[in-house]
């Protein structure tokens, strides 16, 4: 038996992709432990080892942060020990607590508060659940917090960060001590509140020496930052009942004996610079490290768009013998009950004129106060066929017509001629792309060569399907698709779309379609896209100087009245809309006639 014994325990430790996280990892690993390695972002600093396991989620999501510590109980059964390591911290600005923007302030408290809360919560449900069906306590239960320095002096332009680590390390800690041993008679939870940490993610932050005085040596009496294993020695010390088992409600500081903060710097003092908060104080008041540093801002586009199908969807591509009132009643459900529903959820979240609404012909001359409505709120109005029809069902000048009477019906109802076009059903042909460019559209979104950048939609001969026919050679065809032609100035812009980015397909039961669901849970679908956002978000983390353009991304979705309008899933559009909100500056949610225009003039054609 080791000193620590903690040989065969197993430790869930979030935040694992992380400097500290990962050092935790390979600690615990070298302990003798079983691990389950949980992070926001891909976890590619992992060992090798039988005895770890990785899983991806968000803390923030309740359902998330559930079903990664049951992967992790079905892999490596009860989990003994949680490290609850995952935050985050904006370095981008620094704000007095008068300037700080509310969407900094919720993002930063969603993770760093109710992400902790939810990890700490649902592990303690599953040592509830595990002890009522054994009988028996599980053993050495133990909860380390990771806090901050900053919970405990406090960090001018950063009180975001310093008052919730606060929270966590003293009031958290010390309130669960008393209740977990309710649960578990040895159960203990205490925090580690380190310094400044040498991570990658402060890899020069500390090079000015006016710097490493001010934050490491003035104040420290080791006259250092700490080391990543400083940190994960010390989670080990806590989690270790052989060692630690007569503590429990205590805040652990690892920070070389730091005695305060320096206040004032020579240069204010001295008067040779006079500090202010905002774009200066970025360089002259350093955050503390975390086990998450925002370091590069994103500029992330929401492409919210709405497809008003309503009855029209049963007449085109939906078109079955069997179809019937019950069929048809949805669509007027989605005209009149759907519509002004997710109209009001948009003007709640201020975001009306920032939608884009794909309307077919049918349902615009259907539903003729619904549309007004929309058009109303100031949403962009784009083309969805007339009858939902889709491309292989009609000959070529059957398309036109359609495609010419759509625009005439947009042009009339908003007083200019629409930009872009949404294939019903995707179903979009050579010929459509050829007339929507003859009629001067800007861009069509029914394709997804690239799922979150625009692109010039490809000019490629049609794609013919093989002839297996046993007289015909199999040379005539083992080719080579032909390359795209270059684009000129008619090209329509391609901005992403498919099936994972919408809501009918999934939650929408329609009896004459064969794949159609409708019974999945909302929460699935919510979660389906927060993790496709989520990798987006991190896909060029390790990239110092990341390629044009892979600084953000396009996040398109697709809605429609008939499906996100019903009771039951409504809510979790608001969720999603809500969350992704909660990024603060880094998201803005656009007309698809913006982006297009704006990215299409930025090109050299």
């Amino acid at each position: 038996m080791s000193f620590l014994a903690l040989e065969g325990l197993h430790v869930f430790i979030t935040g694992a992709a992380g400097g500290i996280g990962s050092q935790a990892v390979k600690e615990f690993l070298g302990q003798g432990c079983k691990v389950t390695a949980h992070d926001l972002r891909p976890i590619t600093n992992k060992f090798s080892s039988p005895k770890l396991i990785t899983v991806t989620g968000d803390i923030s999501s309740e359902s998330s942060i559930e079903s990664c510590i049951q992967q992790a109980i079905s892999h490596h059964g009860p989990i003994n020990i949680l490290i609850a390591n995952a935050g985050i911290t904006d370095e981008s600005n620094s704000y007095p607590i008068w300037k700080i923007p509310l969407e900094l302030w919720e993002k930063t408290y969603s993770i760093n508060i109710r992400g902790t809360f939810l990890t700490i919560k649902h592990f303690l449900q599953s040592v509830e659940d595990f002890q009522t069906s054994t009988g028996k306590e599980i053993e050495n239960l133990a909860i380390v917090v990771t806090g901050s320095e900053t919970g405990k002096f406090g960090q001018a332009g950063h009180t975001e960060y310093a008052s919730g680590k606060s929270g966590l390390q003293y009031g958290l800690v010390r309130g669960v001590k008393n209740e977990i041993v309710r649960l578990n008679g040895k159960a203990r939870i205490n925090a580690v509140a380190p310094g400044w940490v040498d991570t990658p993610l402060i890899e020069g932050r500390l090079d000015d020496p006016k710097e490493m005085w001010a934050e490491a040596q003035a104040t420290v009496p080791l006259r250092k930052i700490a080391k990543p294993e400083d940190v994960a020695r010390a989670m080990a010390f806590l989690a270790s009942h052989r060692a630690a088992g007569h503590i429990s409600g205590e805040c652990l500081s690892v920070d070389g004996g730091m005695e305060g903060r320096v206040v004032w710097k020579t240069e204010e003092i001295m008067g040779e610079k006079r500090s202010t908060f905002g774009a200066e104080a970025a360089t002259t008041i350093p955050p503390s490290p975390s086990t998450m540093l925002i370091s590069r801002k994103r500029n992330i586009q929401i492409l919210l768009s709405v497809d008003f199908d309503a009855v029209s969807g049963f007449l085109g591509t939906g078109t079955a013998e069997t179809n019937n009132m019950a069929d048809y009643s949805s669509g007027f459900f989605a005209g009149q009950v759907g519509v002004p529903r997710l109209l009001k959820l948009f003007k709640k979240h201020k975001i009306s004129s920032n939608v884009t609404w794909f309307i077919p012909g049918h349902s615009m001359e259907t539903f003729p106060i619904e549309t007004k409505m929309i058009i109303d709120s100031g949403a962009e109005i784009g083309c969805h066929g007339y009858a939902h029809e889709g491309g292989a069902q009609m000959s070529e000048d059957q398309e036109r017509d359609v495609i010419t009477k759509c625009v005439e019906l947009a042009t009339k109802l908003t007083g200019k001629k629409p930009s872009g076009w949404r294939a019903p059903l995707y179903q979009i042909r050579e010929n459509t792309i050829k007339v929507l460019e003859e009629h001067g559209f800007l861009y069509d979104t029914s394709l997804t060569h690239h799922d979150s950048k625009p692109y010039f939609l490809p000019n490629i001969p049609k794609i013919e399907r093989i002839d297996f026919s046993s007289s015909v050679p199999a040379s005539s065809w083992m080719k080579p698709l032909q390359a795209s032609a270059q684009p000129t100035d008619r090209t329509l812009v391609e901005l992403p779309c498919n099936w994972y980015m919408e809501d009918m397909t999934p939650m929408q039961y329609l009896p004459a379609a064969p794949n159609s669901h409708g019974y999945v849970p909302a929460n699935s679908i919510m979660e389906m896209w927060k993790s496709r956002f989520n990798f987006l978000y991190h896909e060029h983390d390790d990239e110092e100087n990341p390629a044009d353009g892979n600084d953000g991304f396009l996040f398109p979705l697709v809605l429609h009245p008939d499906t996100s309008g019903m009771a039951h899933v409504i809510g979790m559009i608001d969720e999603i809309i809500a969350w992704l909100k909660s990024r603060g500056n880094e998201v803005e949610f656009c007309k698809y006639e913006d982006v297009a225009k704006k990215w299409k003039a930025a090109q050299k054609i």
